[in-house]
């Protein structure tokens, strides 16, 4: 049945042309809203009315980023203790099969724009996350992997070692994975360029690298060389505003791509044309505002505090030349999605 649903879905892509949002978020983050942090939640309802309000036709869309496998009052000041319960046996457990099930039984009209992507932790039981993972796509169409290593202090280089497994299940089932990237200083968890290292590793897995590479030119003319690597655009408009600030969340001097980041839309044609194979429009929702912290790896905090309208991440999106949304609002989603097929 998974199998079937999940063809049906393809057809209905490949149909006709559509917007597909590359990067979102359904579900609830507990350690978020008592840490008094934004975005905390969004159900599949609520996005899917947001899509239409705003015009998007499909989205990817995963977890948010606590998981019930670490203890919520620890995990809220930044330590990363199993929880002794077994809400969550491995890392994400429990919440991609609350997405799946959202998506799917409560909520069965959603899966008909809705293309969930399953949380994993590249770190902590690798393993374990492949049994639960194998089971779940037995059960539900899954369309992908997503993780975010530096909000759980997990090293992506774990990838290339005992989270390797987590690579051959995507391998296995033809998934592709999207990866957090970071650039800021005190980050090792998300690196870009050891993300990059990982992409190269395995050539039979497609990856999409979030967040434009924080605008770095070095990565994203790095990813734009490897057949099996995409980047997306998600929460662009925050990023603008980082780069205006002059932040080190995105590269800075030389290394930061050359673009008028005070015109959103400008910044954002300027890189899709320089890479127009690689590039994927993304909204990043409830993502496109973040209001919260980050600690570092001196377990210094950077407090953030970015906005972003409702409507703001597509209409400026619809500034682009009809030819080039097509291409990263549709054709390179595809790619990724599905391979060359």
């Amino acid at each position: 049945m998974p199998h079937a649903a999940k063809s049906r879905m393809i057809d209905r892509l490949l149909a006709e042309p559509a917007l597909i949002d590359a990067h979102a978020h359904v579900g609830a983050d507990a350690a978020a809203f008592y840490s008094g942090n934004y975005p905390y939640a969004m159900t599949a309802e609520d996005f899917v009315l947001r899509m239409d309000v705003t015009g998007v036709d499909f989205a990817v869309c995963f977890p948010l980023v606590y998981t019930a496998y670490f203890s919520l009052p620890d995990f809220v000041q930044s330590r990363f203790v199993r929880c002794p319960g077994n809400l969550s046996p491995v890392p994400y457990g429990f919440e991609n099969e609350r997405l799946c099930q959202e998506i799917y039984e409560a909520m069965p009209g959603m899966g008909e724009r809705l293309l969930p992507f399953a949380f994993f932790d590249p770190g902590r039981e690798p393993q374990g996350q492949v049994a639960a993972l194998e089971s779940l796509v037995e059960r539900y169409p899954v369309f992908g992997l997503k993780t975010a290593t530096s909000y759980l202090q997990s090293p992506i280089s774990e990838l290339l070692r005992g989270g390797r497994c987590l690579l051959d299940f995507a391998a296995r089932h033809d998934l592709p994975i999207t990866l957090h990237t970071a650039v800021i200083p005190g980050d090792p968890w998300a690196n870009v360029f050891e993300i990059l290292d990982v992409v190269r590793s395995r050539p039979d897995v497609r990856f999409a690298l979030a967040h434009t590479c924080r605008f770095d030119r070095r990565a994203l003319e790095q990813a734009d060389e490897l057949a099996n690597c995409f980047v997306d655009f998600s929460a662009f408009h925050i990023h603008c505003k980082l780069a205006q600030q002059n932040h080190a969340a995105v590269a800075g001097g030389g290394d930061r791509y050359p673009a008028d980041y005070t015109r959103h839309a400008a910044a954002m044609q300027a890189i899709a044309e320089a890479y127009p194979d690689t590039m994927l429009w993304a909204s990043d929702t409830p993502g496109h505002q973040f209001i919260g912290r980050f600690v570092d790896d001196q377990t210094a905090e950077h407090w953030l505090h970015l906005t972003c309208e409702v409507r703001r991440e597509t209409d400026e999106f619809r500034q682009l030349p009809d030819a080039l949304r097509h291409r990263i609002g549709y054709l390179n989603a595809l790619r990724f999605l599905f391979g060359r097929r």
